[in-house]
């Protein structure tokens, strides 16, 4: 099956080797959606457009998220934590300076006082 998103900018086909693919519509691949275990039957957009939906052979339906917002949304709705300064130099690769107060930051917007404030006279 083949589903033009809502806006008409994008296609979403599902396909016998077990993948959805997302195409923009000048034919560039965007995505290839796999994890199903069976052949994949049909794929849609969501109504908002930021979500497709697979139902595969192999007995399983998935919902995928494409926007890089909603993810970011679903991630910090899951998790509470804020990188260390640490963790985010290493693995985010940012400064000391962009590291703490991007840390700091995290952890005022979950309304906690981070730790060099808490230490401030």
């Amino acid at each position: 099956s083949a589903a033009f998103s809502p806006d008409g900018q994008r296609v979403v086909t599902a396909s016998e080797d077990g993948t959805a693919r997302v195409w923009r519509v000048d034919g560039k691949e965007e995505a290839v959606l796999r994890g199903h275990e069976g052949r994949v039957g049909s794929a849609v957009f969501s109504p908002d457009g930021p979500q497709v939906v697979t139902a595969s052979g192999d007995g399983t339906a998935r919902l995928w998220t494409l926007s890089v917002d909603k993810v970011r949304q679903m991630l910090r709705e899951a998790n509470k934590d804020c990188l260390s300064v640490d963790d985010r130099m290493t693995y985010v690769g940012e400064t000391e300076e962009q590291a703490r107060e991007r840390y700091e930051a995290c952890q005022r917007s979950y309304g906690r006082v981070p730790l060099s404030d808490a230490s401030a006279p």
